[in-house]
């Protein structure tokens, strides 16, 4: 189904019609094969309101599976993917955590931003109050995922490109972000393959009795 056809449904849907909205976001990630853009970060907590967390960087998407996203300030941190494993390194404390992807709920959640799963079928889904004049698809599991409640998309209401995500865990820390400079060109496979540097501590989450190397 074409994104003409798609957007011409959206407008004779019933307003707020989760599914048209979904399905419309999903079809625009399932033509695109690489993803790239910088993003900003707010975490808004309920016990700090007044405090927020900003954060800057980079992140990257590319057919199947991988992901990574570079957080550049305040702090330098990485979340790299091959697919199978993710990898989180921190480079101020010459450390780096392993994980296997599918036990990472909010990877598994977005992975239809390169092309996998079915937000119908995954999430149970309804629509919010419009943003900054982007639709709102709301995302609630099906599951019981121990990271997130709710992720929200915010979407363009003519492309169904997403440009900005709310994720609200269980502590209803609200975390926002927002992506410009939004690019689809060809990524470098070897770029989100990780290899620990000399020196940095690797503790396997993926495998509990595994000692730190």
């Amino acid at each position: 189904m074409n994104a003409t056809i798609l957007t011409l449904l959206l407008a004779l849907a019933p307003a707020g019609d989760p599914g048209a909205l979904a399905a419309g976001v999903q079809g625009f990630y399932k033509e695109k094969q690489d993803f790239a853009a910088e993003f900003t970060q707010e975490i808004e907590r309920p016990n700090l309101p007044d405090r927020p967390l900003k954060k800057r960087g980079r992140v990257f998407f590319k057919k199947p599976g991988l992901m990574r996203w570079d957080y550049l300030e305040p702090d330098k941190v990485y979340y790299i993917s091959n697919g199978e494993v993710l990898w989180n390194y921190i480079p101020e404390s010459a450390l780096a955590y392993k994980l296997l992807v599918k036990d990472s709920d909010l990877f598994y959640a977005l992975r239809f931003l390169y092309g996998e799963g079915d937000l119908e079928k995954d999430f149970h889904l309804s629509t919010g109050g419009p943003e900054d004049g982007l639709l709102r698809l709301v995302l609630k599991p099906r599951g019981d995922e121990q990271t997130f409640k709710e992720v929200h998309l915010l979407a363009d209401p003519k492309t169904f490109e997403i440009k900005a995500t709310i994720v609200i865990d269980p502590a209803d820390n609200e975390s926002r972000i927002r992506f410009t400079k939004l690019s689809y060109a060809p990524l470098k496979t070897k770029d989100f393959h990780f290899k620990a540097p000399k020196g940095v501590r690797v503790e396997d989450l993926s495998n509990p009795l595994a000692p730190p190397k």
